[in-house]
């Protein structure tokens, strides 16, 4: 029993001193534990307190410096802006909206020897007539609303704004005229021809007598369009069945550019074009900057009604006469023929190019309605006479009218400073970049003092000018041989077809587009510019089997001699000069004028009768009109005229002439039968020459 006590103790004294050793490994593993704990959260802790202080501090000596630079970076970029309206100011200053240059081929010992805004075409105007839609226009440098641009090789094609669609850019293409049933109806081929050429006879003659051909010959406004967007990737301004931008983004596009304009090379397919940036607006808090790129398009309008051939009177471009040692009679049969587009019969402040593109709309595409209101002040429609007719801003416009009369005594306001071609149409399209400012006015307030309110006003505009009207013709339908149109465009020419006879096409498509018996057409085709496409004459498969000799149906520049006419022009440009709006070129074109002598006066001047009604005090005014007005006035039609500014105000009159007294006078001033300061109605004829005392005799 001593044993087994013994041996019970020894245990326990054993399992004891095991448990104490465990126990002060287990305390001493905790104590480990919790300082280490301990620690780590301490140090978390403080690098928590030190960051968050450290952060606080840096704050607080940073943000002045941070709130300085973005100042400087705003005021930097205002600047910037400010420089780049300077430069789009001053090339307002120096011209209107229009073209500047073609590009340069030759050179001479005289400055006119080399390329300006034509040569050896107007505009670089050329022929791709073997192409269904393509009208052929190359590089040129324009200038729209002080913007300078070049564009690429352009190539447009006959489409026109979406009439059903206000995507931006939506188009669809512009019908082609439909053949005269009396050429249909003939049934030999020898036959069609015979009648169509009668048509355009009767298109060239301009006699509807025997064939209304208004029916069948089409013309289209072809024009210029430009806008700041927003857009970041580049877009293809327009398209072309021929060229396209070659840059996959504008960073590339300007790099492009650059390289080309310091080397002085071109790209040889000329498809690198000059689009500005420019910085929009700037947040003068953030200091962030809005930019803004250039692009342009070019598209067509269907003119809803005939345009008298005798509308299109054409300018006199010394500089390639005489280089070429043309008459103006002679220029008129070439290429570098250009022309102005009046109407005799309508008064200068609203003319026929004027009605023609209150009908093309801006980016929001047919069916816009838009107005806007300028410095609190509506804009209204200088087509109506009266102010009822508010202006839609979605349209293009060159001119506005305002409610009352400005600081000039006039309520007509053309659309920038001194430009005679800026057309500017409003959109609401989010990718072009929008100008913002302040509209103020006055009103009476509670305590019937006057207050001036403000609203922060915001417009997004494009700007367009006349390129050329084209006629579109019967050619562009008529298929006497029937033959076979491929959506494909690898069909006609499979197997190595080239159009020769033995070889002939097998149909036709969009870039082989003839149709046109050869037999049409009895003079030589115009092979004046390289850049022409067109062959005089290909041969192609028709339904029979036979290979029929044809030549282009695509839009010319004229129609080659169809018997005894000269060929028939159907492109005519219209396109303004810049450099045309210049004091110089002013004075060059009345010195031309005056040293030509030999046609009637361009413009005739009257006086008002004198007022001494005070106030304002005694003065007068003048007016003037063109030769064809002067022409309707002896004819006894009204005429509409705004006078010279004095005193501090102008009037719209209506002017008549009686041929019993031979006098001249007005009938309504102001709309009003007398003149508010009293002026008689009695108007003098100033511009005494053989060609007025003629007409009034």
């Amino acid at each position: 029993m001593r044993v087994t006590f013994i041996l019970v103790m020894f245990l326990y004294c054993v399992s004891s001193k095991k448990s104490r050793a465990n126990a002060k490994a287990n305390v001493q593993a905790n104590v480990k534990a919790n300082t280490q704990a301990n620690v780590k959260a301490n140090t978390q802790a403080n690098v928590k307190a030190n960051t968050q202080a450290n952060v606080k501090a840096n704050t607080q000596v940073s943000n002045p410096e941070i709130e300085q630079l973005r100042k400087l970076v705003a005021s930097l970029s205002k600047q910037v802006m400010m420089q780049q309206l300077h430069v789009e100011e001053k090339s307002r200053s120096e011209g209107n909206s229009g073209i500047k240059l073609v590009r340069g081929v030759g050179k001479g010992q005289k400055n006119y020897d080399s390329n300006s805004h034509l040569y050896p075409s107007a505009f670089a105007i050329h022929d791709h007539s073997n192409y269904d839609r393509t009208i052929g226009i190359g590089e040129i440098c324009a200038v729209l609303n002080g913007v300078d641009f070049r564009t690429r090789h352009n190539d447009y094609k006959l489409v026109m704004p979406s009439q059903t669609s206000s995507i931006y850019h939506a188009t669809e293409d512009i019908p082609f005229p439909d053949v005269p049933p009396e050429v249909l109806n003939k049934k030999t081929v020898e036959e069609q021809v015979a009648e169509m050429k009668e048509w355009f006879k009767a298109f060239n003659d301009q006699d509807r007598s025997s064939r209304d051909y208004t029916k069948y010959f089409k013309p289209v406004l072809c024009y210029l369009e430009g806008t700041w967007t927003l857009d970041k990737e580049l877009e293809e301004p327009f398209p072309s069945d021929r060229h396209y931008l070659e840059a996959k983004s504008w960073d590339e596009l300007h790099e492009k550019n650059r390289f080309t304009t310091y080397t002085g090379t071109k790209a040889r397919l000329e498809n690198v074009a000059y689009l500005p940036t420019t910085i929009m607006s700037v947040n003068m808090t953030t200091g962030e900057a809005q930019y803004a790129q250039w692009n342009y398009r070019i598209l067509c309008h269907p003119i809803g009604y005939d345009i008298p051939l005798h509308f299109f009177q054409q300018e006199d471009d010394l500089s390639f006469r005489v280089r070429t040692s043309q008459t103006l009679t002679q220029t008129a049969k070439t290429r570098a023929a250009r022309y102005k587009l009046f109407d005799p019969s309508r008064k200068t402040s609203y003319q026929i190019l004027d009605s023609i593109f209150a009908e093309i709309p801006g980016k929001d595409n047919y069916g816009s309605n838009l107005t806007f209101t300028t410095f609190a002040e509506d804009m209204f429609d200088t087509g109506f006479s009266d102010n009822t007719h508010l202006l839609n801003t979605g349209y293009y416009h060159r001119a506005y009218k305002s409610f009352r009369s400005g600081a000039g005594g006039i309520a007509y306001t053309a659309l920038g400073f001194n430009d005679d071609n800026l057309w500017v149409s409003q959109t609401t399209q989010p990718r072009v970049a929008s100008i913002e400012t302040d509209n103020c006015f006055k009103v009476l307030n509670k305590f019937g003092k006057l207050a001036t309110r403000c609203n922060r006003g915001e417009i997004r505009v494009s700007y367009a000018i006349p390129l050329e009207v084209i006629f579109l013709t019967p050619l562009l339908t008529w298929n006497p041989y029937n033959i076979v149109f491929h959506d494909d465009p690898d069909t006609a020419i499979k197997d190595d077809r080239t159009g020769s006879k033995e070889k002939p096409l097998n149909g036709i498509d969009k870039s082989h587009y003839y149709m046109t018996p050869m037999e049409f057409f009895t003079g030589p085709r115009d092979m004046s510019d390289p850049a022409d496409t067109v062959k005089t004459y290909i041969y192609v498969l028709a339904p029979d089997g036979e290979a029929k000799k044809v030549s282009s149906s695509g839009t010319r520049i004229s129609i080659p001699e169809i018997g005894r006419s000269d060929p028939i022009r159907v492109r005519y440009p219209i396109a303004p000069v810049h450099y045309e709006g210049s004091s110089v070129w002013k004075e060059l074109t009345a010195l031309k004028d005056r040293e030509d002598n030999s046609g009637v006066p361009s413009s005739v001047v009257f006086e008002m009768s004198i007022t001494v009604q005070d106030p304002p005090g005694e003065h007068s005014h003048e007016f003037k009109l063109n030769y064809e007005e002067f022409s309707l006035l002896i004819a006894e039609e009204e005429v509409q005229v705004v006078t010279s500014e004095a005193q501090e105000h102008a009037h719209e009159l209506t002017i008549v002439f009686d041929p019993k007294t031979k006098s001249f006078k007005y009938t309504s001033c102001d709309n009003d039968r007398i003149c508010f300061d009293g002026h008689p109605t009695l108007v003098t004829l100033i511009t005494q020459n053989d060609f007025t005392r003629s007409a009034i005799l």
